[in-house]
């Protein structure tokens, strides 16, 4: 297994394209280590600590994508569950399944990351656990006359994840309190966001420990 950091807090920060560092700017650009969201958290957390970032452009949380495909966000968290040591685990998972699924709830989404808190305990018992809920889509972006029934529910990623996080036993943090989406495409954070979710990110794990 992989831990080559065990003087050091070891955070996983499981994601889709908000992890990875998206730059809706550039369309699919991707933001420098000193604006990414796990980056900064690293940078504000300091030398004790060791950040592994596993963003990924279109990752799920459900099988909509079959296979071992390291979008599939369940199949991928058992990989890293095999290989990677860590002390903490954040989740950031559920606004591709809204699109990979248009009749999809947010509960069923939801469901899908009270199933990776289990894995997570079964596999590392002593690992904190912390649940982030996407925040919801742009209504103001270009096409979001496209997605009313998409944005609705991203409006509810909050009160299921909080829910989940909450008779699991797991942290939970609402990224919608503090940033908003792009109005570029609605989605992903932009500039300054990103570091203002890194550094809040930050000071909720010094909290969590």
């Amino acid at each position: 297994m992989l831990n080559k950091n065990s003087n050091k807090t070891v955070i996983l920060c499981l994601g889709s394209s908000t992890t990875w560092g998206y730059d809706p700017a550039t369309g699919g650009g991707r933001f420098p280590d000193n604006i990414r969201w796990p980056s900064v958290m690293a940078y504000e957390l300091g030398e004790t600590f060791h950040v592994i970032e596993e963003g990924l452009n279109g990752r799920t949380v459900l099988d909509h994508i079959p296979g071992k495909h390291p979008a599939n966000g369940y199949q991928y968290l058992n990989e890293l569950l095999d290989r990677v040591e860590f002390d903490f685990i954040i989740i950031c998972l559920g606004t591709n399944d809204l699109f990979a699924n248009r009749e999809i709830s947010v509960k069923h989404i939801a469901d899908g990351i009270e199933k990776m808190i289990n894995r997570v305990k079964f596999v590392k018992p002593k690992a904190k656990i912390i649940i982030i809920s996407p925040p919801p889509i742009n209504e103001d972006y270009e096409a979001a006359y496209l997605y009313q029934s998409e944005i609705e529910k991203s409006k509810n990623f909050y009160k299921e994840y909080k829910h989940i996080a909450a008779i699991n036993s797991s942290y939970f943090f609402d990224t919608g309190k503090i940033v908003s989406t792009s109005r570029i495409d609605g989605i992903h954070l932009e500039k300054e966001d990103c570091i203002k979710l890194g550094k809040y990110m930050a000071d909720f794990v010094r909290m969590s420990l």
